[in-house]
């Protein structure tokens, strides 16, 4: 993205002067210089190594992997080079000079923008604002007074550059966007800002796959520009297609740094990340299907979806696919009593719930794990025990006093079975995204829900934990629980259910059992209400 063009746009000129990645321009000659290093970098918390001599190069015009399972002191690494954390040991070079962060705002004035994999939108501010803070345009004599109109011109043009601006309007609240759209935002904030080093800590996880595709290609162009770029992932497969070196680390240590072509495959990269060989990412399904648990019936809300009935039965593990913004976290939040519906039924066993807060769907056997752990899955300030048992404290409270014995001891098992890498004892808030996520999934395991709705439930973790997910999935299914998964990622879906919905536009376009699993069909269903749409203009409907 040529500096030109948003300079352009900061001076009043339109965006159609200057396009995103001129084809006469060549690949800077500075592309194998390094641009920011970290060296022997060690990092202790309180009975914890985070980082033990650990080296990282980051070159212009390059992008450079970095993977690892959670725990791994990925995280920690980003935030000692984003200014965040400084390190007990080790020294940080940019442009070759040894430099000290005393704050973020030092590496960013030294040209490091840091998109973190916790989002860091203002949710009462619009998406222009979002968009533009900390590089915000003025107007007047010396450029004194903010300007909106140039803000709104600004993130139009990097919107529709990402490919977003039919779905996004610069001009909405950002408190109203999905986390995919808020992704997004923090994406287009970055390249507004023309970093020369820009660290994106698992920026797909909550995108769709083409958004996930038109991201990629941004970077690509990028690259070509000279930008030097980290890219922190757990899609090993988007890590091999966008890197040029890719960095393993494994236990706080660099295990080892590869080139893009001494990466034979996948499986490779996980054997260095885990230490050993993965055999079995997906579990087998069970067998045992039962009768029907759970029935919802022409669920309404007006705005976000219409008349949505399914069934779940017992053992069975249902997904839902479809693009963001396509209603289907909107239903199951509804399902779960934490958003109002307008008209339809819930049943569970044949007989209607009356649900209208998440405490009656949990006092029904009802589970929900959301998409943003942080806004609604945990809470933050207190231990990994507390947030494991948050929604089973009946089973170890008698009159008030809980049993901290039986607690920390199931805690500890379902951790230990998520191989959770963090302090069940300390702040929640302390442990990786990962980890975090984990400390989700187990909180729903100890419930012992007799339904269990996964939103995104391996959104940012370790490929060796989302095959520990997979298979308490299909483990909860076995015990009789009716499972149904959300999910962005196609493949998990065809690898991990029994059937398929398809939801598009708020309503369910196709339904598929495991026979039928197709990768097409499923994208197409997923597109059905924008092709609609779209022929509909066509034919000036």
């Amino acid at each position: 993205m040529s500096e030109d063009l948003v300079r352009s746009q900061l001076d009043g000129e339109g965006p159609e002067q200057r396009q995103i990645g001129d084809a006469e321009r060549a690949r800077p000659t500075s592309s194998i210089e390094s641009v920011v290093s970290v060296e022997n970098i060690t990092m202790d918390f309180p009975g914890v190594r985070a980082l033990e001599d650990v080296t990282l190069e980051l070159r212009g015009g390059e992008v450079h992997g970095l993977v690892g399972e959670n725990g791994a002191g990925k995280s920690t690494l980003i935030r000692i080079i984003s200014g965040d954390t400084r390190p007990d040991v080790g020294t940080i070079r940019v442009d070759g000079v040894e430099t000290r962060f005393n704050a973020p705002s030092d590496a960013r004035q030294a040209g490091i923008v840091t998109i973190f994999q916790e989002l860091m939108i203002v949710p009462e501010m619009t998406v222009a604002e979002n968009i533009v803070l900390g590089n915000e345009p003025g107007t007047g004599p010396m450029h004194q007074f903010y300007s909106r109109r140039q803000a709104e011109r600004i993130a139009d043009d990097m919107l529709r550059q990402l490919g977003q601006r039919a779905t996004i309007d610069p001009r909405t609240v950002a408190a109203r966007l999905s986390t995919g759209q808020k992704q997004i935002v923090e994406i287009a904030r970055a390249l507004v800002r023309r970093a020369p080093v820009i660290i994106l800590d698992e920026p797909t996880a909550a995108l769709s796959n083409n958004e996930t595709e038109v991201l990629l290609n941004i970077l690509r162009q990028l690259r070509g520009e000279g930008t030097a770029i980290l890219f922190v992932s757990h899609r090993l497969e988007e890590v091999r297609s966008i890197a040029d070196r890719i960095t393993v680390l494994r236990g706080g240590r660099r295990i080892a740094t590869l080139s893009a072509p001494q990466v034979s495959d996948t499986g490779q990269l996980i054997e260095l990340m885990v230490g050993r060989s993965l055999t079995e990412l997906f579990p087998a399904r069970n067998s045992s299907i039962g009768e029907i648990k759970l029935s919802v019936r022409e669920l309404t809300r007006r705005g976000a979806f219409e008349n949505v009935s399914f069934d779940a039965r017992v053992g069975e593990v249902l997904g839902v696919a479809g693009l963001i913004g396509a209603g289907r976290t909107e239903v199951m939040r509804a399902v779960f009593g934490a958003d109002p519906r307008d008209k339809g039924a819930v049943l569970k066993d044949g007989r209607k719930l009356d649900i209208r807060t998440p405490g009656d769907a949990i006092a029904a056997g009802i589970a929900y794990l959301p998409e943003d752990r942080k806004e609604g899955g945990l809470v933050l300030q207190q231990s990994g025990y507390e947030n494991l048992v948050m929604a089973s404290l009946d089973r170890y409270s008698t009159l008030g006093v809980m049993a901290w014995r039986s607690v920390r001891s199931d805690a500890a098992a379902v951790a230990e079975r998520l191989q959770f890498r963090g302090r069940l004892d300390a702040p929640v808030r302390i442990n990786s995204g990962g980890n975090q996520q984990k400390l989700v999934v187990g909180k729903w395991v100890l419930s012992n829900a007799e339904v269990l709705i996964f939103d995104e439930p391996t959104r940012g973790i370790d490929v060796s934990a989302k095959s520990e997910v997979y298979h308490l999935i299909h483990e909860l299914a076995a015990r009789g629980a009716a499972v149904i998964v959300v999910s962005s990622e196609i493949s998990e879906l065809i690898n991990l259910c029994h059937r398929i919905l398809v939801m598009s536009g708020g309503r369910i376009r196709d339904e598929m059992s495991m026979s039928d699993f197709d990768e097409r069909r499923i994208l197409a269903a997923a597109f059905a209400a924008h092709m609609s749409a779209r022929d509909g203009v066509h034919r000036g409907d």
